[in-house]
């Protein structure tokens, strides 16, 4: 009896499931007056099955023959059949469409027969430890004024709450700061002329594509008209996972916000600076910051195996068991940079619900890949993979660069407000709303002079106007800049700087050995002056 053997941590797995808006062109049985249901039609059918019940609670906006209509609330989905919330008096345009908004709704992947899956073969990354979501129900014990027993004589389940999401990631990347900071402003890619072969179709397996048409230069494409949660990149689905003849988009062609002519294929050379993407991230001062969802399996068998679960008759629920925690929004993101270490990223994640697949539903995870190697951003150079270093590191604060800071850390913190709403039909959360954004700056440096104690008692704030560019302008205007880079040549880069700033607090610590002395600085930046992220990580949204 396979139910009688335990699953190991060296079973489990984590991948990336982007969450981006996802255009439903309809089957037209979708046609008709005052409807609550709509079908795919079989261009997007014919490539995908939806996870059932997955998109419960998330908003769909109906378009009338193009324009936008009005806004709906998802009550229920099959595979090809969606049930929403109020009705639509009349759909009978074929230009009439939906789009289920990003927030918790998982990019859906290519499907085989029955088998259903996510766009869930993203690596994370340097995962160095990860909690996944927990559910907690609650349960409200009542007295109903019965005699006879001091027990509670009923209770009933409440509140659904997900809460303890956590990620701590050892940084080869930065493009993370997309999901604390919300905004991705421009994106600056080498490109070549070539087209996916429809809107639900791409050329190739494995390409990644983008809209060159929103403004901007050649190969500078500038996706200010854009939402903010994408999707950036397009990508086929990989080789492997399904047969040569079908390379399905993720996600498809966003209607009214990209279009296939526009489209050009992003040029990937390993270890190529030339066709480094660099990310231009900005503050989003919006309720709509980006979220993406996590699969976790679990599974009793061998590595080089597929992880499908129940279906066809067989018993692999009991070998392979797969949830999905979807609408993670980072709350509080910390990046470290500690003497001797790698560069470290950590994000404490708001989570809007888990979903658990049906006992008997036909589901494979990780979008089909066995092998880890395999899995989208898991680059064949070993220079790509490795970390940021404490050691590559510039910092410059108050109009002058520190060369004697030990330790180093940056909090970012969002604030997020996790609301319910009447009507949903659920009791899990239904959004995570930001409120102040802040940011906390703290290190620790050796004392070589008396800067930061006189900064102690200056009451006129630090300003600043130039952003940080390739590291050549630090301590411009009394701007805070950070910046880490790669040894190797890879051109892999970080560049954050802040204004408007002031020094909280500076403790000078006189040591027992009487060696070094060092002051541990607290600095509170109002404002965001400039991200710029140089990577070969592919972000979706």
């Amino acid at each position: 009896m396979t139910n009688t053997d335990i699953f190991l941590g060296s079973g489990a797995s984590l991948t990336f499931v982007p969450e981006v808006p996802l255009y439903i062109k309809l089957h037209s049985a979708t046609d008709g007056s005052n409807l609550t249901q709509l079908r795919l039609h079989a261009d997007l059918s014919g490539k995908i099955l939806l996870v059932e019940n997955l998109y419960v609670g998330c908003l769909i906006d109906f378009y009338d023959n193009g324009a936008y209509g009005s806004t709906h609330t998802i009550t229920s989905n099959t595979t090809e059949l969606i049930n929403f919330t109020p009705s639509i008096p009349d759909i009978d345009d074929a230009q009439d469409h939906f789009v289920i908004r990003s927030y918790g709704a998982p990019c859906f992947g290519p499907s085989t027969g029955s088998v259903a899956r996510l766009n869930a073969d993203n690596w994370l990354g340097l995962l160095e430890s990860a909690e996944f979501p927990n559910v907690e129900v609650e349960v409200k014990p009542m007295n109903l004024s019965l005699g006879g027993s001091r027990n509670m004589t009923y209770q009933y389940k409440g509140i659904e709450t997900t809460s303890g999401g956590n990620l701590n990631i050892v940084a080869n990347h930065g493009a993370w700061l997309y999901y604390a900071l919300g905004q991705c402003t421009n994106i600056n890619a080498t490109t070549v002329a070539a087209l996916p072969s429809d809107d639900f179709t791409g050329a190739t397996s494995g390409d990644f594509y983008i809209d060159t048409a929103n403004g901007g230069a050649e190969n500078d494409h500038d996706i200010t008209e854009m939402v903010n949660t994408g999707p950036l990149f397009y990508k086929t689905s990989a080789a492997g996972v399904v047969n040569s003849t079908t390379k399905t988009l993720l996600p498809p062609v966003l209607k009214g916000s990209d279009v296939r002519t526009n489209l050009e294929k992003l040029q990937r050379t390993i270890e190529d600076p030339d066709h480094i993407i660099t990310y231009t991230f900005g503050e989003a001062n919006n309720q709509d910051l980006p979220s993406f969802a996590l699969e976790q399996n679990l599974s009793k068998l061998p590595s080089s195996s597929t992880y499908v679960t129940e279906g066809g008759g067989s018993s692999l629920e009991d070998l392979n068991f797969s949830r999905i925690a979807r609408g993670n929004r980072v709350n509080t993101f910390t990046m470290t940079a500690n003497e001797n270490e790698e560069v470290k990223m950590t994000m404490d994640l708001s989570t809007r619900t888990v979903h658990k697949l049906k006992q008997a539903e036909y589901y494979e995870a990780r979008g089909g890949q066995p092998d880890n190697t395999a899995l989208v951003n898991y680059d064949a150079s070993e220079k790509l993979r490795e970390p940021f270093f404490f050691s590559s590191g510039s910092f410059s604060i108050f109009g002058q660069q520190f060369l004697k800071v030990t330790n180093l850390s940056l909090t970012i913190n969002n604030n997020l407000q996790e609301k319910r709403f009447i009507g949903v039909g659920n009791t899990s959360i239904q959004d995570a709303i930001p409120s102040n954004r802040m940011y906390e700056l703290s290190f620790t440096a050796m004392v070589t002079d008396d800067l930061l104690f006189e900064e102690l008692f200056n009451r006129t704030e630090n300003t600043g106007a130039t952003a940080v560019t390739n590291g050549n302008n630090f301590a411009t205007e009394g701007m805070i800049d950070l910046q880490f880079d790669k040894a190797g040549g890879t051109g892999e880069e970080i560049n954050i700087s802040f204004k408007n700033y002031f020094l909280e607090s500076a403790n000078f610590t006189i040591p027992d050995d009487k060696g070094p002395i060092t002051v541990e600085a607290m600095v509170k930046p109002r404002d965001l002056v400039g991200c710029t992220v140089k990577t070969h990580w592919v972000l979706q949204g």
